[in-house]
């Protein structure tokens, strides 16, 4: 972590500022952990590494996923959408937490992850059945990203714990009863406009008519607001996030 990471704000509430101390403390019992170790933390370099082993290990879960993301942009080919999809189907859930900025970096977050939690947090990190962890690293000189991953069980408490002080401090994304905005095949009629496909070419991997697939992308079009596929790709990929356009998600 960055020195200006650790500090807070000068009005910050005492609990935030201790789940920041918590990820210190973390990063540093990782560290630790991995030069003396050796093989029991894995370092993880490249964005390849990192979803390779997230491939490997989120199969395995069978009782819980538990993801800290505090920076969550929508991504069209994202890996992590269909692992959580596999969960689903074996009956697991995963639970996110994010900050509440997202849901201006991935306004369709809230129908992939309509449990989802926005509140503080300061950390990436995963934790399946409270036996596995990956934690996020600082990126490396060239901008890879890093990560660890370890079954230590002290190291995989500490994260565990950090995901349980964090909870109380989240609020759900959707409001107790709300069904998610967008359907599954809206959500993959969102995708598959975002990579650049026609009516047509959807409508053929779908096997749906041309007409449905019409109907559905207006649907998508209402409810990001955009008044085009054009500006509806670029509002799901975060537009206007760095202040260069209007405040649509305020």
């Amino acid at each position: 972590m960055e020195a200006w990471q650790r500090l807070a704000p000068p009005d910050e509430p005492a609990e935030i500022t201790a789940l920041r101390t918590r990820v210190t403390h973390l990063l540093d019992d990782l560290a630790t952990a991995a030069r003396e170790r050796g093989s029991a933390v894995q370092h993880l370099v490249g964005l390849d590494a990192v979803v390779l082993q997230m491939r490997r290990i989120a199969p395995a879960a069978t009782r819980s996923v538990w993801v800290m993301q505090p920076e969550y942009a929508y991504d069209p080919e994202e890996p992590g959408v269909v692992l959580a999809r596999g969960a689903r189907l074996r009956g697991v859930e995963p639970q996110l937490i994010t900050r509440p900025i997202t849901v201006r970096t991935h306004p369709l977050l809230p129908s992939i992850y309509p449990s989802a939690r926005l509140g503080p947090t300061f950390l990436r990190a995963m934790v399946i059945d409270g036996r596995q962890a990956m934690v996020g690293g600082p990126d490396d000189a060239a901008g890879q990203r890093t990560s660890w991953y370890t079954t230590i069980p002290h190291l995989v408490q500490s994260v565990t714990d950090l995901w349980r002080a964090t909870e109380p401090l989240c609020r759900p994304i959707l409001p107790p009863g709300e069904e998610p905005p967008l359907t599954e095949r809206q959500l993959e009629v969102a995708r598959r406009i975002c990579v650049g496909e026609d009516d047509d070419a959807i409508a053929e991997a779908l096997r749906v008519p041309v007409e449905t697939v019409e109907r559905e992308v207006r649907n998508v079009l209402d409810e990001l607001g955009a008044r085009s596929r054009t500006e509806a790709v670029l509002i799901m990929r975060g537009r206007g996030v760095n202040g260069g356009w209007r405040n649509t998600y305020a």
